[in-house]
């Protein structure tokens, strides 16, 4: 999970966490961290889907702006329910992280975490050899 509710809660603050997490409890007094890891653990695939063709996956130290494009996919998520919608900077905000995350696959944006290994790379890939001894050979082809 790339970003915390903690993160959340400093980047947009408790009563919007409040409010996101808890629509139907407007007594509640606490967040539901729950659905907001869950939010983030969903924002975090969406990030993944992205980058995993770049780099290695999950980013062990993500840098802060995958905290913040998790925060942002995961707020954009948390505000859609049945009592809430995304208001319109949630939606421009969202569109902005695809849009950025989409050059980030396109190899437009460069982030500073390890690079995946090429394809091909793998281990036990690419070419082969067999030092197996023929069966067909010149010697026993003769006089067919």
């Amino acid at each position: 999970m790339y970003a915390t509710v903690a993160d959340m809660t400093a980047r947009f603050g408790e009563t919007q966490m409040l409010r996101l997490s808890r629509p139907e409890d407007r007594t509640a007094e606490t967040v539901d961290e729950v659905k907001i890891t869950t939010a983030l653990l969903d924002a975090t695939a969406v990030i993944d889907g992205y980058v995993r063709g770049r780099y290695l996956v999950p980013i062990a130290v993500p840098p802060k702006e995958i905290v913040r494009a998790a925060c942002i996919l995961a707020r954009y998520d948390l505000a859609q329910g049945e009592h809430t919608d995304p208001s319109e900077e949630m939606a421009k905000s969202r569109k902005d992280v695809i849009t950025w995350l989409e050059s980030i696959a396109k190899e437009l944006i460069h982030l500073d975490v390890p690079a995946a290994a090429p394809a091909g790379a793998a281990v036990g890939s690419g070419p082969r050899m067999s030092d197996r001894e023929r069966i067909m050979s010149p010697d026993s082809l003769r006089g067919f």
